[in-house]
């Protein structure tokens, strides 16, 4: 087949999650040639018309769609609604669940109104609630961000007073989300000939953390190399028989989410489990990366797929 790896057009100066696109289209094209495939790449832009002309001219059978960032994760879901337009069958998320699961207030809200389970939180325009956020521990999060962009150490905060939660949620971009103190899990999920297949589960691990730091996954423990956090939390496994129970609930809580968002493609779903052993659901990634070191990558080699074999799933759906 005739492939088209469309992807995102980096800006002036690159952040190391930017230029991780260009990791995720090298592996990618090798993949696809040694499937046999005839690979084509081009960058996506905001000019629709220039755009559609553009992939219409290729006469491609496929569109590989690695667009991950657009105005942050806000505007996500115009590649996928481009080649919806065009009828052109596409990898990963359609359009209407790309834009959904990247607004993160948006994707709860949606959660909450079918009983998946995700942290209580609060934005900037909810007076009536402001008063049920002071003292407890929160993460201030960009509303429409992807790859951890805007969460660091510093995103953890507890409040003290209405004036220093609406001042941290000042900006319209930002929303405050209950911090879940325990353990954190990586759900992956890929469409095989339709059906929606789950990973084995990730867990994250914080090894060796000063109390007090934060255990969480932000920019510097995905990004910075050279960084305590990066070095210090990894990615595991778990088979215990303890945790069996736990693990087939976050399964099933991530087919339903997965199904929420169109199901459709491939996704990893974020998970903090508490104290008590209960799961929340932190975010839906649609179209998570493929970097060969990545935690979806992670999954599906633990599955049991070679890096060759995904792709190929991917393209089949």
């Amino acid at each position: 087949m005739r492939l088209l790896i469309l992807h995102d057009a980096l800006s002036k100066n690159p952040t190391q999650d930017e230029l991780d696109t260009l990791i995720q289209v090298k592996h990618i094209k090798k993949a696809l040639k040694a499937l046999g495939h005839e690979v084509l790449i081009t960058k996506f832009s905001l000019n629709l018309i220039a755009m559609k002309k553009k992939i219409l001219s290729l006469s491609v059978d496929i569109i590989f769609n690695l667009v991950e960032t657009l105005e942050g994760s806000q505007l996500l879901h115009f590649s996928p609604a481009l080649i919806e337009s065009l009828n052109i069958p596409f990898t990963g998320g359609g359009s209407a669940g790309m834009m959904l699961s990247s607004h993160k207030v948006i994707a709860k809200e949606l959660m909450t109104g079918v009983n998946l389970p995700t942290p209580r939180w609060i934005e900037n325009t909810e007076e009536d609630y402001v008063s049920e956020f002071i003292g407890i521990p929160l993460i201030i999060k960009p509303i429409s961000q992807e790859a951890s962009v805007g969460i660091n150490d510093d995103s953890l905060r507890v409040l003290l007073s209405v004036e220093s939660l609406k001042e941290a949620l000042s900006s319209k971009e930002l929303f405050g989300e209950e911090f879940i103190n325990g353990r954190e899990f990586n759900v992956s999920v890929l469409s095989i000939k339709g059906k929606p297949v789950v990973l084995p589960p990730a867990e994250m691990l914080f090894i060796d953390y000063p109390k007090d730091k934060p255990t969480i996954v932000g920019y510097e423990a995905k990004w910075e190399e050279s960084s305590f956090a990066y070095t210090h939390t990894k990615r595991s496994f778990p088979h215990t028989q303890q945790d069996l129970p736990l693990l087939e609930e976050i399964k099933t809580l991530t087919l339903k989410a997965f199904k929420l968002f169109g199901n459709k493609g491939y996704a990893r779903v974020d998970f903090r489990v508490d104290t008590l052993g209960k799961p929340y659901i932190l975010e839906v990634n649609l179209n998570p990366c493929l970097a060969p070191d990545s935690g979806f990558v992670a999954a599906i080699f633990e599955a049991g797929y070679s890096y060759n074999e995904m792709i190929d799933l991917i393209i089949s759906g």
